[in-house]
This record gives structure tokens, sequence and C-alpha cells, in this order.
């Protein structure tokens, strides 16, 4: 198709009735095409159920007349000059659902002459469209247009700066944009502030390294409705966001938020589930005498903070935790006394020990109802030798860097259901398959991970058996087992024919 220049009434024909039921079309890779014309003065509709139009990489289209597009929800154009889009949202007032991608032209003045048209739109999503530095004049304007609106997504727009141009004094429009549920910003590095109408519940932010300032609406109420927090990698002038009033959060996550210096309340949030803090070196102070008050969390990891309060921890946990990830804060976790963990704990990743040469300085920190332990960036951790004996639930032990581990206890116990070691060499060379040092000691184990390499040791019995394929097809519980799986668990333990190749 890429001398395609025209597609006129020649492929529509000269009446409504050539496509009268179709409720899809796309156009993909013309380089040539630069005018489509359907329309005629006999018939306006030539579309009548086209449901989703989809238009990409077809950059030389200048031309678009098409007649009004009634039943049209989602609209997607992608590479195209911005007069494809002009053009088309002129005749499509249903639209729902719109994505624009890597729009030439898309300015400013541009968009704002697009929202005109999309009052009945639900979803928006836009990418790598750099020239627009804008979305609205102000909020006001906003509401008024955008009356449908619930969800919407700006990724990798490196001149926005602002949603709003025009932002309202003290900020006080807190029943503005009433409509808006969703707000993700991602990768907008020249974005300077992020101002979020009332009603959003889900708000996340990332790599967007120039934002100084996240806010609501400066009211009593202003952020309540909201459930999910997600600011990551904002590097540079942001230190804090009010979460006064953000009763109603679920979720809650920072990641490599450097400049972060506190967390002051975590009292109110009564309805938290997960919270992670993760990579923020200048954090300080965290309220941990609240912990308890967190009544439904159950996910909880605070790790690599390095300035975090020495005090903490203050042996006060949620009642309800589940899992747990901590380490690489001020005071180390082998210096912990031990801990007051609640019963329902079941999964616990440490890390981020660099003096910690023995597992058995930790071993007080392990409580009994462990099912899943995780141990990460030991950076001096020899032996796993001590203190894992007493854990008679444990299933699933998870290794990742640690550079040093040679050693595992002379027995594992029988309950373990997986074992996954990553970046620790000496201790991969011990377990990576028959003949190797600890093959022994771990061939109980049902699924074994090397290096992102799987070793299912319940496939190395069908293995060494030497099944035909049929034989193994028929086992019901090994149904999305495929040949692919066998031969790998051959290759890697010797087990089946002589090539190191499952029969088939």
């Amino acid at each position: 198709m890429d001398k395609v220049k025209v597609i006129g009434l020649e492929l529509t024909g000269t009446t409504n009735a050539a496509f009268l039921s179709l409720e899809s079309l796309g156009f993909e890779d013309m380089p040539g095409w630069e005018i489509w014309i359907t329309n005629n003065h006999d018939s306006d509709q030539m579309f009548p159920c086209l449901r989703e139009l989809r238009i990409k990489e077809c950059p030389k289209l200048v031309k678009v007349s098409v007649g009004e597009l009634p039943s049209l929800r989602i609209l997607q154009i992608d590479r195209c000059d911005d007069i494809v889009l002009r053009s088309l949202v002129h005749v499509a007032s249903s639209i729902t659902k719109l994505e624009v991608f890597s729009i030439f032209g898309l300015t400013y003045e541009v968009w704002r002459g697009v929202m005109e048209y999309l009052g009945a739109v639900e979803e928006i999503r836009i990418y790598r469209c750099n020239e627009i530095s804008y979305l609205w004049e102000s909020e006001v304007e906003a509401s008024m247009l955008f009356v449908n609106l619930k969800k919407l997504y700006v990724y990798d727009c490196s001149n926005l700066v602002s949603l709003v141009k025009k932002e309202e004094e003290g900020n006080v429009g807190s029943n503005l944009l009433s409509s808006l549920l969703i707000l993700d910003v991602w990768h907008c590095k020249n974005m300077e502030g992020c101002y979020c109408p009332n009603s959003i519940e889900s708000l996340s932010i990332g790599s967007c390294t120039s934002v100084t300032h996240v806010s609501f609406p400066t009211t009593p109420t202003g952020g309540h409705k909201l459930k999910s927090l997600d600011i990551s990698l904002c590097n540079k002038h942001m230190e804090k966001i009010n979460t006064t009033s953000m009763s109603m959060l679920e979720y809650v996550f920072i990641n490599c938020w450097t400049n972060l210096r506190s967390i002051t309340e975590l009292g109110n949030f009564i309805h938290i589930t997960h919270l992670e803090v993760y990579g923020c070196p200048r954090i300080e102070s965290f309220p941990n005498i609240e912990l308890s008050k967190l009544i439904s969390l159950q996910f909880l990891l605070i790790e690599k903070c390095p300035s975090m309060d020495y005090s903490f921890p203050r042996g006060l946990w949620p009642p309800k935790l589940v899992s747990l990830g901590i380490g690489g804060l001020r005071k180390p976790i082998s210096e912990w006394g031990s801990q007051n963990f609640p019963a329902s704990l079941v999964s616990l990743t440490l890390c981020g020990e660099p003096q910690v040469t023995n597992f058995n300085q930790l071993s007080h920190l392990l409580p009994s109802s462990l099912t899943q332990l995780g141990i990460e960036e030991f950076d001096n951790l020899e032996s796993l030798s001590v203190g894992l004996q007493r854990l008679t639930s444990l299933q699933h032990i998870f290794i990742e860097k640690c550079p040093m581990m040679k050693h595992l206890p002379e027995s594992l116990l029988p309950s373990l259901l997986s074992l996954i070691i990553q970046e620790c060499p000496y201790l991969e060379e011990r377990c990576n398959g028959r003949g190797s040092h600890y093959w022994p000691l771990i061939s109980h184990i049902p699924r074994i991970q090397i290096e992102n390499r799987w070793i299912c040791i319940s496939l190395c019995l069908i293995v060494s058996h030497d099944y035909e394929w049929g034989v193994v097809q028929s086992l019901g519980f090994l149904f999305s087992v495929t040949r692919s799986d066998l031969n790998q668990v051959s290759r890697l333990t010797g087990y089946g024919s002589e090539s190191g190749s499952f029969k088939v």
C-alpha cells in the first residue's frame, strides 16, 4: 500500500449501501496516502455502524472527508498529521475513547479546537505528543467541555508543563471536572505541577523530574476520594505531598522520590491495604508509632531509605499484616530486637544488610508463621546454614543478589515447594542441576529457578522414564507441559535420552 495516494468514491461507491454493517476499520503503514474522501451530497453516512477507527503511520494524509460517523466510539490515531484528528472529531460526536500517538502539529492551540468535540469522551490517552504544553485553559473550561471524562493518561509528552494553563487562585475548584476518576502522567520531563480535581480516585505520576508540587483543592475534603496514589522517580524538587484529608486511600506506592523528607501522618489511613516506600534516601521520619492503627494494611514494604529514623521500628505492626519487605534503613535490621509480628504474617523479605555474614544474625526476626522468605542484597552473607529449621510452614525461598552466598542448611524443610536463586554465582553453581553439590539436598523441591532457568523436578520424573509425548499429554495434571519444557529439563538435569533431548 506504499503507493496509494487517494482513497475515494471508487472504493466506497456513490451510495451508502457498501458498508452498512461495518463496525471496525483500520489503516496502517501507508506512507504515501494523502486523501481520504468517502462522502458525497447524496450520502452523508457511508459508515453508519462504524464503532472503532484506527489510522496508524499515515504521515502524508492531509485531507479527510468521510461524512458523519454517528456510531463511532473508539478513535485511535498514531503518527499522523493533526488535520486527521481535527477532521475526524468534527464528524464523530459520540467518541467515548480517544487515543493519540505522536501527532504532528498537535499544539495547545490545536488541542483546544479538538476539545470542543469531545463532550461524550470518557477516556483519553495521549502519547508522545511533544508539541503540546497544556491540556486546558482552566478547570472551569475543562469542566464545561469534558463532562463525561473518567480516565486521562498522558505519557512521554516532553513539553507538557501542566494540565491547566491558568491555575485558580487557592485551587478552590473542588467541584470542577467532577467526572475524572483516574489520572496517570508519566515521562513528562518538563511538567512542573499537577493540580488534581477532587473527584480523583487513582493518581499515578512517574518520571516527571521537574515536578515541584502535586495538589488538590484547598478545602477540608481536598483529595478525600483518592484510593490509589503512585509517585515514582520524581527526583528533583518535590519534597512532600499533603495526605491529611486522604482518608480513603487503599494503595500507596512511593518509589525513588529523592527529595521526600517525611511522611507525617498515617493514623487516618484506616482503609489502606498496600503501602510501599522504596528508594527515598532523604526521608528521615516515619510515623511508625501509628502502624498499629492501620487496621486494614496487609502489604508493607519499606526498603532503601538509609536516613530513616533510627528508632524505627518500635515493635508496633499492623494487626492484619500479611507481607512485609524491610531493610536498607538507618538502623540495620540485624540490630533489631525480637519483633512482635502478628500471626497473620506469612511473607517476609529482608533486604540490604552488608554486615551480615551468617543468617543466624537474623534468625530472631523470623516468625514461625512464615510460608515465604526472601533474602535480597546481602553483600557478605555466606551461609543460610542456621535459622531456618524452626520454620516448619515455610514453602518458598527467594535469594537474590547475595554474591558471597555459598552454603545451605544440611537439610531443607520437606514443606518447601519452590526455591529461586538469582545473582548468587557461588550458590548457583552448587545448585545447578543433577550432579551439583546441593542437588541431593534440593531434589525434593517441585520448582527450582536458577538465574531465570526453571528446573521443574516433577517434570524430571516424567523425563527420566523417557515417556512418549502422547503418554505425557494423557496425564491431566500436566496439561500445561510443552515439549520445549521437557527438552529443557532433559538438558539441565541429564535425565532422558543420551542426546539430552526428550523423545517425541
